[in-house]
């Protein structure tokens, strides 16, 4: 189990990394990620109405975060890290 987890952290890593360069490096890329944390928004209001603090509410709010479409004075819930099932992220990952 920890080493399927470990995978999946690894995956999700590389996935919120190559969105990362997706945005930047496309034509209209702002505006794409304006749209996604857009998006991300609307599922995490749909999830916190049936299952507040749930997993999945907890990996939208960590998106969010990640691709800077939650300010700093905005509290969105909890935070996730690792050890409550949010991938690492950064170069080192």
């Amino acid at each position: 189990m920890q080493d399927e987890v470990e995978r999946l952290r690894v995956l999700i890593g590389a996935l919120e990394l190559a969105l990362g360069h997706l945005f930047a490096a496309s034509p209209g890329g702002e505006e794409a990620r304006g749209r996604f944390a857009a998006d991300l928004r609307d599922l995490l209001a749909a999830t916190n109405e049936r299952q507040p603090g749930s997993p999945a509410a907890e990996t939208y709010e960590a998106l969010l975060r990640r691709l800077g479409a939650a300010g700093p004075a905005e509290t969105l819930g909890a935070v996730p890290t690792p050890e409550r099932g949010a991938p690492p992220s950064g170069p080192g990952v």
